[in-house]
C-alpha cells in the first residue's frame, strides 16, 4: 500500500528530480548520469510556484521545508551551472580572441 500523498512528499520528488537533472544523482534504474539544467531550473521554478500558491495554506514545517530545499537547490544549480561546459571562455583581456 502507498502512503498518502503530501506536499512534502511532493516537494521531496521533485528535489530529487531536480538532482537528477543537475547530474547529483544517477538516472532511476541506470548507472547513468545526465546533466540537463533547462529541467533543472524548469524544476526548481515549479518548487518556487508550489511555495506561492500554497502561501497562506501550509504548516510552519512545510514552509519551512520549501525554504530549505529551495535554498539547496539554488546553490546547488548555480554550482552546476558554473561547471557546465556550455559556457564560452572568455579569452583574457591581453589575449585577443582567435
Amino acid at each position: 500500500m502507498m502512503d498518502a500523498v503530501s506536499l512534502s512528499s511532493h516537494v521531496f520528488q521533485l528535489a530529487t528530480a531536480a538532482l537528477v537533472y543537475m547530474g547529483a544523482a544517477k538516472l532511476p534504474g541506470t548507472e547513468k548520469i545526465e546533466v540537463n539544467l533547462p529541467l533543472a531550473k524548469l524544476t526548481i521554478d515549479t518548487l518556487d510556484m508550489l511555495k506561492t500558491k500554497t502561501e497562506g495554506n501550509r504548516t510552519d514545517d512545510e514552509t519551512s521545508l520549501f525554504d530549505d530545499v529551495l535554498y539547496q537547490l539554488r546553490l546547488s544549480y548555480v554550482k552546476a551551472e558554473s561547471a557546465s561546459p556550455s559556457a564560452p571562455e572568455t579569452p583574457p583581456a591581453d589575449k585577443p580572441a582567435s
